[in-house]
């Protein structure tokens, strides 16, 4: 892990433990197709009273998680 990434990591340290909660909620989503996942943050934003930054942290974290396991 990078320097830069593991201060990334640090700033949003407080969301860890509801991580798998918004992965799950995040895969539901994909899985219904009821909307672009690129509008996700917006939808993690105003379900989960997350701050932008927080919102698309979650998200990016979520989308790498899945490159990971398709590669």
């Amino acid at each position: 892990m990078n320097i830069k990434r593991t201060k990334i990591m640090e700033e949003f340290i407080h969301l860890t433990d509801d991580m798998s909660l918004f992965f799950e909620e995040l895969e539901a989503l994909r899985e219904s197709g009821i909307m672009n996942m690129y509008g996700a943050p917006a939808w993690l934003q105003e379900n989960y009273d997350l701050s932008r930054k927080e919102a698309i942290f979650v998200f990016l974290e979520w989308k790498d998680k899945k490159e990971r396991e398709v590669a």
